[in-house]
């Protein structure tokens, strides 16, 4: 990996704030920041009505001049970065104008780079400004060879509370962990958390007991197994209780600050199972804070 963090913008505001609140948790003396958009290759002419593919920049049908109006395309898309850029007090050197399908275009840049992340919002604008948001992110989500950092509406421009690292006693969960937090500012708090369900039983009894306090030390030794793999000191051990990992998970973001929930691609189930299911595209969808979804290893 390099040190480049890409950030994909396609002008609105929830992509800004997105990499406003990703570039918030980087130290950013490490990094080299490359604010991105796309244009289609689909060269349109603007001034004639017809069908629009949904990635396009303007509104037409095919240009009399490709060429003028592939270069008026790329104009409008490197308008957009640099604008990006100058208003995240960025060198608008760092602003990079990719042609081609959004998704496949921006994962292509990735691998090309060797990028360390990737920041994007899960929405943003319909028409014209719809560039590399929206179903994108869920093509990054799945396709992307490095972390995918999210955000949307709901996300603050400065994000606070721990970097909370999901664990369900998998080596694969775990090294997510280890993959995300080193990318990160030094000094962000860390938690771990895991999840395991509520107590189906209502009646008590010393079965019962016993049973609740083995779930209570296996979710401990998870814990205590993976912060101790993190090696980050004063990791906050958080055991939740939820009917799923997506429930558990929210709830936490929605009661307390959580500055980005880590969760693996896939694992043996609870949290780390499925950026193809539906675990991980929920969290991102639901979660009220940044999540950033680690690909395992190929």
């Amino acid at each position: 990996m390099s040190d480049i963090v890409v950030c994909c913008t396609d002008g609105s505001m929830i992509s800004r704030d997105a990499i406003a609140a990703g570039l918030s948790l980087l130290d950013r003396g490490r990094w080299s920041v490359q604010i991105v958009t796309v244009v289609s290759d689909v060269v349109l002419d603007p001034g004639m009505p017809g069908p629009m593919p949904a990635t396009s920049f303007a509104a037409g049908v095919v240009a009399a001049d490709p060429v003028a109006a592939r270069r008026r395309a790329l104009d409008a898309g490197r308008e957009i970065a640099v604008q990006t850029a100058e208003r995240l007090g960025l060198d608008p050197a760092s602003a990079h104008v990719l042609l081609g399908s959004p998704g496949p275009a921006v994962v292509d840049h990735l691998a090309a780079v060797g990028a360390s992340l990737v920041v994007a919002g899960t929405r943003g604008l319909g028409g014209a400004a719809r560039v590399v948001l929206g179903s994108v992110s869920a093509h990054l989500l799945r396709h992307a060879p490095c972390p995918v950092l999210v955000g949307g509406e709901e996300v603050p421009v400065a994000p606070a509370g721990p970097v909370v690292v999901c664990v369900d006693g998998s080596e694969r969960a775990v090294r997510a962990g280890a993959t995300v937090v080193p990318l990160l500012a030094r000094d962000l708090p860390v938690a771990v958390a895991t999840v395991t369900a509520p107590r189906r039983i209502a009646a008590e009894g010393a079965f019962e007991e016993m049973a609740e306090r083995r779930r209570a030390e296996e979710a401990e030794e998870i814990l205590v197994s993976a912060a101790t793999a993190l090696g980050v000191p004063d990791t906050e051990l958080l055991a939740l209780t939820g009917d799923t990992a997506v429930d558990a998970l929210v709830a936490l973001a929605r009661r307390q600050p959580v500055r980005v929930l880590v969760i693996g691609s896939r694992g043996h189930g609870g949290f780390v199972r499925a950026v193809l299911g539906s675990t991980a595209d929920r969290v991102v969808r639901e979660a009220p804070c940044l999540v950033c979804v680690v690909p395992s290893p190929s």
